[in-house]
């Protein structure tokens, strides 16, 4: 297996596995939540698994841009402000968090799909506008995804959310 593919594999396996393993994936951690939970802000300072897939989905989808060398700019991707947090959706719109949710799991596949078949050189290459190699952007990406899938799992705990996974 290339370093492509064992990278494409950690992308999308962390993220969208159908099962747990020593970690929870952001498909099952989002299993199974309405609209309403998922809008839901638990505390001060806190966000919502909304406005946390919504993040998710703008760091995934500026990384598969730049590399297709598409312009990144975090209007374009609907965000607030460049640290890339677009707007959380309406709580009575099941169909949209349902599509946010999705939407993220497509971006996830599409960038994992990017990278499997790149050789040595381009993973050394910088991706644009980050500056760092695509491969540490990947893995960077990778430590992203873990980190706001463990703060999903935190609201789920503080709102008493939680689900049995088996």
């Amino acid at each position: 297996m290339t370093e492509a593919e064992q990278l494409a594999d950690s992308l999308q396996g962390f993220f969208a596995a159908d099962r747990m393993g020593p970690y929870l994936p952001f498909g099952l951690a989002t299993d199974g939540l309405t609209a309403q939970q998922a809008a839901a802000v638990p505390a001060p300072r806190f966000n919502s698994v909304w406005a946390i897939c919504n993040h998710i989905t703008f760091w995934q989808e500026a990384m598969l841009r730049l590399l297709e060398r598409h312009g990144a700019d975090w209007r374009t991707l609907g965000a607030l402000d460049p640290s890339g947090w677009p707007p959380p959706g309406n709580p009575n719109g099941g169909a949209a968090w349902q599509t946010s949710r999705a939407r993220a799991l497509d971006i996830n596949a599409q960038l994992a799909s990017f990278l499997r078949p790149l050789g040595p050189a381009a993973l050394d290459s910088p991706l644009p506008t980050w500056g760092m190699p695509v491969r540490q952007a990947a893995h960077s990406l990778i430590a992203h995804n873990g980190y706001h899938t463990a703060e999903i799992i935190s609201v789920r705990h503080m709102q008493g959310w939680w689900l049995e996974v088996t």
